[in-house]
C-alpha cells in the first residue's frame, strides 16, 4: 500500500514537470480592414465650394461682370477605392449661381433694356459622378487626387433682379420669376485637383443657359474656384 502511494505521488510529479505554461500568447490572424475611412473601402463628406466665372461668351451682347459672377455651392460626396490609386465616386449639391450682367448699348441679355445693375439668379439642385486618380504618399487621409467626371443639374428657381435709379432720386429695385428663357436643366463636365481639404475645380457648361425659342446668346461657359472638404486634416 505504502508502495502504490509512493508510485502515484512520483508519477504525479514526474507528469508537472513536462507540463507546459503559456507565458505570451499571440494570435496571427489578421484584424479585418476598416471599410470605412478617408482612404478605406468607403468614406462621404460635405463640402462647400466658390466658382468665378471666366472665360469669353458668346458674343458682346452677352458680357458678364466678372468676380462679381459668381456660384456658391455646398455638397455631400461619396468615395468608393478600389485601388490605392484608383476611386470613383458621386455626389449631390445644390448651387446659387449669379450672373452679373454689363450694361452696354450693346446689351441683349436677358433684353435690351439698361438698368443701373442687373443680375440673374439661379438656384439649382445637382448631381455629379467622379473618377479618381490619386498620387504621392498615401495614408489614412484623402491626400493628393486628380478628379474626372460629369455632373447635372435642375435649375428650380431663376429671377432677374434689377436695380434703377429714377429721376425723383429714388431707388427702385425690382423682381421677376416664372421667365420663360432659362432652360430647365445644366450639364457639363468637371475636373479637380485635390490637396487634402483644398481643391481646385473647373467646369465647362456644355448645355445652354436659356431654352432655344428665346434666341439669346450664351454667357460664358467656363468657371473655376475652390472648395473645401470638410473632413479631418
Amino acid at each position: 500500500m505504502i508502495r502504490l502511494v509512493f508510485l502515484l505521488c512520483f508519477l504525479t510529479v514526474l507528469s508537472s514537470s513536462f507540463a507546459q505554461s503559456v507565458v505570451i500568447a499571440e494570435d496571427l490572424r489578421e484584424e479585418p480592414e476598416r471599410a470605412f475611412g478617408m482612404n478605406r473601402k468607403h468614406y462621404t463628406h460635405t463640402w462647400v465650394g466658390l466658382h468665378f466665372l471666366v472665360g469669353p461668351p458668346e458674343t458682346e451682347g452677352a458680357e458678364v461682370l466678372y468676380g462679381r459672377s459668381r456660384a456658391l455651392e455646398f455638397g455631400y460626396r461619396y468615395k468608393r477605392r478600389f485601388s490605392d490609386v484608383f476611386s470613383a465616386g458621386s455626389e449631390l449639391s445644390v448651387r446659387r449661381s449669379a450672373f452679373h450682367i454689363r450694361q452696354h448699348s450693346g446689351k441683349e441679355v436677358p433684353d435690351t433694356i439698361i438698368h443701373d445693375k442687373e443680375k440673374l439668379v439661379f438656384l439649382q439642385a445637382g448631381a455629379a459622378i467622379y473618377q479618381r486618380v490619386n498620387f504621392g504618399q498615401r495614408g489614412d487621409y484623402i491626400g493628393r487626387f486628380v478628379d474626372i467626371g460629369a455632373y447635372g443639374a435642375w435649375n428650380f428657381h431663376v429671377r432677374q433682379v434689377t436695380h434703377d435709379l429714377l429721376d425723383n432720386g429714388e431707388r427702385l429695385r425690382s423682381r421677376r420669376t416664372r421667365m420663360d428663357y432659362p432652360a430647365a436643366f445644366e450639364y457639363g463636365f468637371m475636373a479637380r485637383l485635390g490637396f487634402n481639404n483644398f481643391v481646385l475645380k473647373g467646369n465647362y457648361r456644355i448645355s445652354d443657359l436659356f431654352s432655344g425659342s428665346a434666341d439669346l446668346p450664351e454667357l460664358p461657359r467656363w468657371s473655376a474656384g475652390l472648395e473645401f472638404g470638410m473632413h479631418p486634416y
